[in-house]
């Protein structure tokens, strides 16, 4: 599992330090994933807010749209690997980790299919996005029972287009040739993790509570 190590002890004063380390392996272990699950929540919470750890908004997406960032990625947060004196908070699979740190990769209409579950969307339709980027290079449909010809206006174009439909259209347009393979970046938009200061107070709360719990 990709993640980060917490090591807890750098966030105690002596006194809390030596009592820990007078504890049997097994009970750190227990506070430690008591702490992992603590920054778990936190990273949750980071991701549902669309901030990294210091509070920061991500970058917006590049089409506009409004919808929250990474949805579903909470899932693939896990805290689940803990020992005696650190514990890991991580991700269950490559996409959270490729949306966290960023990425540079090549891709193919094949690997855009598989990706976003295939070619289903193709036949939904057309964006917006699609709709100006036919007026702006000068699309016209007949006029009905005339042979003039008008810019249709976005919704028509919406209403009226499907997504492969628009996109073979813009590239006859343009004059283009399908790509076959391109190179896409996704910025980082980093979740995983809590501030020292926040750590520092999951630490003493978790190790107060088994403290407590032993007296």
């Amino acid at each position: 599992m990709t993640g980060i190590k917490i090591n807890f002890l750098g966030h105690l004063d002596a006194q809390k330090r030596l009592e820990l380390l007078k504890l049997p392996a097994r009970k750190r272990r227990q506070i430690l994933g008591g702490i992992g699950r603590e920054i778990k929540r936190q990273s949750i919470r980071n991701l549902r807010a669309q901030r990294d750890v210091e509070g920061r908004s991500w970058a917006p997406r590049k089409r506009g749209n409004d919808r929250k960032l990474l949805r579903h990625l909470n899932r693939q947060v896990a805290a689940n690997f803990a020992t005696p004196d650190f514990v890991e908070v991580g991700f269950r699979g490559p996409v959270a980790y490729q949306q966290h740190e960023g990425i540079t990769k090549v891709m193919t209409a094949a690997a855009m299919g598989k990706e976003h579950g295939g070619r289903d969307h193709y036949d939904e339709p057309a964006t917006k996005k699609q709709a100006k980027a036919l007026r702006d290079e000068g699309y016209k449909i007949r006029v009905k029972g005339s042979k003039k010809w008008r810019k249709p206006s976005l919704k028509w174009i919406q209403e009226n287009l499907k997504q492969k439909q628009a996109g073979l259209i813009l590239t006859i347009l343009r004059d283009e040739q399908p790509k076959k393979a391109w190179i896409t970046t996704v910025p980082g938009r980093a979740f995983l993790g809590a501030t020292n200061a926040q750590v520092g107070a999951f630490v003493n709360k978790v190790v107060e509570n088994t403290i407590h719990s032993r007296q």
